[in-house]
């Protein structure tokens, strides 16, 4: 017999199947509304507050009310445990859109819709880690607002990964319309050049939250992860790259557009301290 799978829908935690969400809804018209992907561990929610701030941060910058007063630790335990994950790895995604509203612009809403869902979640084995993914450059350069909010308006991402997956490649790096790196389709980007760790400065890139915890974990090895315009020549030169987000951590990236990066053995330690971060927080 086939497990029940729950959701948060607003106030009510539901089976999947009976979860209904109105047609009129902006998140599925406009894609007004924003979202986050987290990593559960064993019941913990690695960096709940930071993914969050984030959420918070994008609601506020579109106009979009956001239950702060929401337990919202206590919903997620609820959920793992309703789908039997509380001992497991999954993933958890929390969308938030407008609701169903009228209009042009941003009108206020007075009921948005909230989601929540948690799966299972498989991470790449450590023979995926120590070989690393290939990479891309997307063609089509990109600037936009939203780029700093992670929105449900995510065709162009999908659109990037798509690119490379056609060409045997793992991920995309985007560009931003003046040609320097602003990020992966689905990843913030980390390098290492002659000793000292970069992420690209972009406008348009969103505020990893991985790499801003990656950022205080080196930070209490007395390192530092500086942020820097940087080309595509400087990524492909660099003495290792990796691609960062909140549910694999850290993948090491072996090649962009056919150019070799060279595997750091700063892997290994790289990974450890992010998550000892995340076992930290909270």
């Amino acid at each position: 017999m086939e497990k029940t799978e729950f959701v948060w829908l607003n106030d009510d935690l539901v089976p999947m199947d009976q979860a209904r969400v109105s047609v009129n809804d902006r998140g599925f018209l406009y894609g007004d509304g924003w979202f986050e992907t987290v990593r559960a561990e064993e019941g913990k929610i690695y960096f709940l507050t930071e993914h969050l701030a984030r959420l918070a941060a994008s609601a506020a910058a579109f106009r979009l009310p956001f239950p702060r007063d929401l337990p919202w630790g206590e919903r997620l335990s609820r959920l793992l445990a309703a789908n039997g994950l509380e001992q497991a790895t999954a993933r958890v995604k929390i969308l938030l859109s407008r609701g169903v509203g009228g209009g042009l612009g941003l009108p206020a809403s007075a009921q948005p819709t909230l989601v929540m869902w948690a799966q299972p979640y498989a991470p790449p084995l450590p023979p995926e880690y120590a070989a690393g993914w290939p990479a891309v450059i997307f063609p089509e350069r990109r600037t936009t607002l939203i780029g700093r909010h992670k929105s449900l308006n995510y065709l162009f991402y999908l659109a990037a990964r798509q690119y490379a997956l056609d060409r045997g490649a793992r991920e995309a790096v985007i560009l931003e319309a003046d040609g320097l790196v602003s990020e992966g389709a689905a990843t913030s980007l980390v390098y290492l050049s002659q000793g000292g760790y970069f992420t690209p400065a972009a406008a348009s890139a969103l505020p990893g939250v991985t790499v801003a915890a990656l950022s205080r974990a080196l930070g209490r090895e007395g390192l530092l992860l500086t942020e820097v315009p940087t080309t595509p020549a400087q990524l492909q030169q660099a003495d290792g790259v990796w691609l960062a987000n909140s549910l694999m951590g850290l993948m090491p990236v072996a090649a962009i557009d056919g150019e070799t990066i060279p595997i750091s053995e700063k892997s290994i330690f790289l990974q450890e301290i992010l998550w000892a971060e995340a076992r930290r927080a909270e």
